[in-house]
């Protein structure tokens, strides 16, 4: 934001310490004393009877949030919280499916005293806290005329404005006590603090004003909010700061790294820092890696609330906008950070990798490597007896999205490309040949148009099942895009453990992703099929569980293709 110049629509009030709200269960005074059920109508609104002033920060002014000073919970530590109660959820769901009912009546709870702090009961660091535990809402009648898909709709809708609080919280802490510690300013040149922080203080207050129009939308109904609007009204302002800091992603990631290595002050500063108990002694890479996490959380949460609006509605409309929004900006990061990393790779690979063949220049804009490896080609020859001898001979193959190099390794990680051939004339098969000794793993590769403009045939050996099969896969023609609605007997699992990729070819997965089985190894990899966007990938079977229910996996797939639908019924829309 520049200085002095915000949306014309945020307030820049203040509003600091505990107020009570206009609206409160009748009999409550200034007093202590047990509260009294009053059932306020679905259109009453809180209003804050006491305003402060603006409080200004870095240059311009920004209400500040009760959530946000009511909450003791960092982001780091909300996301685990959250993402295990949902692994459980499913998990419970798993041994005893839901079964559905026309309504949900609310549980009895206990009484709420007086002395329980509006804000605290507000609050995502209480435990249990949801919407339905705001005092308003818990002591009035909208909720028992509300069916329980409704319930869940308003409770997805109040997690996204907590966990943006919780995120604030953490963003702050990043800024204040990382970014603009002087110490560790000083043990940095002003490439390595623009490498290793970017635009932290622009993701943070963008943060601000987005939480700030949540809460103030909120407020103004506390029964009926709606957030997929304002999420929608502050798209550009997320892409205007979160491309440029993600696509630096690699950059950070380096300078952090190297700084480690090489740089004692820095390692000295950062260990005081990190130890001191404002960061709750959570790693500066934790708070560094936050704004692409919660960029990704932000659309999974959109999602949620999609799959529980009501088909058809103007709600819908709002959040499916939303969530494709969303989604196209977590696409353009990725497609940034792929580009600068393909291309590096290239070049890394042009500098280590000659010619014996015809010679075709490697670096191009629209050329990647999908995977490469090396692996034991398999020749038979005829000895001076007429005998077959089986001889084997390393090869590694670099296979792009666009053309395959196979070459002889020589010293210093280089390669000698003796063939290669476009992606359209490979094709890649298992191979049931049976061999003494050690030879299982076996596939077969058939150039149909090599180098020489002829045919080639080869027989490879892997060292695992999981890597046999995962070069036929990555050697096939793309798959077209499943029908979700024909696919309730494959298998699916949870991810318990985020799993970062180390090949290309595999697939990044975070706390309660829930993926669709396609392929699965003796040796204890699967590939498969991420629900939440489709990205396809190979990831070992022990960062997951399998979800044994048929019923939980025909909801998780009926969830997607509702989500699916709606986002291509937008796209014929616009067209």
């Amino acid at each position: 934001m520049v200085p002095g110049e915000g949306p014309s629509k945020h307030k820049g009030w203040n509003r600091q310490g505990l107020r009570r709200p206009s609206v409160l269960p009748e009999g409550s005074s200034d007093s202590q004393g047990p509260a009294v059920e009053r059932s306020p109508n679905p259109s009453d609104a809180i209003v804050f009877r006491e305003k402060k002033p603006k409080e200004v920060t870095g240059g311009f002014s920004r209400r500040c949030s009760k959530l946000i000073n009511s909450s003791q919970l960092l982001y780091q530590e909300y996301s685990d919280v959250v993402l295990n109660k949902e692994i459980q959820s499913q998990q419970r769901l798993d041994s005893l499916a839901e079964v559905p009912g026309p309504s949900s009546p609310r549980q009895p709870r206990r009484t709420l005293v007086y002395s329980e702090s509006y804000l605290q009961r507000l609050s995502v660091a209480s435990s249990g806290s949801l919407w339905q535990e705001i005092p308003v809402v818990r002591n009035s009648a909208v909720l028992l005329s509300m069916t329980h898909e409704d319930q869940k709709l308003q409770e997805a809708k109040f997690e996204l404005i907590v966990s943006e609080a919780s995120y604030l919280r953490s963003l702050h802490i990043a800024v204040d006590h990382f970014q603009l510690s002087a110490p560790l300013r000083a043990t940095l040149t002003n490439q390595e603090h623009q490498w290793l922080f970017s635009r932290l203080q622009d993701v943070r207050d963008v943060s601000t004003t987005f939480l700030s129009d949540l809460e103030e939308n909120f407020e103004n109904n506390i029964f009926s909010f709606q957030v997929c609007d304002v999420v929608l009204s502050h798209a550009p302002d997320f892409r205007r700061v979160y491309l440029p800091y993600v696509t630096n992603q690699t950059y950070q990631e380096r300078t952090f790294q190297s700084l480690l290595n090489s740089n004692s002050s820095f390692r000295e500063v950062l260990e005081k820092l990190e130890s001191d108990p404002v960061c709750q002694r959570l790693s500066l890479k934790s708070f560094l890696i936050l704004p692409f996490q919660r960029i990704t959380r932000l659309k999974l949460l959109l999602q949620n609330i999609l799959k529980r609006t009501q088909p058809g509605s103007a709600e819908e409309a709002e959040a499916t906008k939303a969530h494709h929004a969303l989604e196209k900006l977590i696409r353009d990061c990725n497609n940034n950070v792929q580009r600068m990393r393909r291309t590096e790779e290239l070049i890394y690979l042009s500098q280590k990798i000659e010619f014996e063949c015809k010679i075709f220049p490697l670096i191009s804009q629209s050329r990647w490597l999908v995977k490469s490896g090396e692996l034991t080609a398999l020749e038979f020859s005829v000895s001076p007896g007429l005998r077959r001898k089986l001889n084997t001979r390393p090869v590694h193959l670099h296979l792009f999205n666009d053309c395959l190099l196979l070459s002889r390794p020589r010293e210093g990680s280089r390669f000698l490309v003796f063939d290669h051939a476009p992606f359209s004339s490979i094709r890649g098969e298992k191979c049931e040949m049976k061999l003494h000794g050690p030879h299982k793993n076996l596939f077969r590769l058939f150039l149909r148009h090599n180098a020489q403009g002829t045919q080639a045939e080869f027989l490879f050996r892997t060292d695992t099942q999981s890597e046999k099969l995962r070069w036929i896969s990555a050697l096939a023609m793309p798959r077209e895009e499943l029908d979700l609605l024909e696919c309730y007997d494959s298998p699916q699992v949870q991810c318990l453990r985020a799993y970062k990729p180390r090949e290309n070819d595999e697939l990044a997965l975070e706390k309660a992703d829930v993926v669709m089985v396609t392929q699965q190894s003796s040796d204890g990899w699967l590939e498969g099929v991420r629900l939440s966007d489709g990205e396809r990938g190979w990831f070992p079977m022990q960062q997951v569980e399998f979800i044994s229910n048929p019923e939980v996996r025909a909801r998780n797939l009926k969830e997607a293709h509702r989500v699916k639908t709606a986002k291509l019924q937008l796209v014929e829309q616009r067209a």
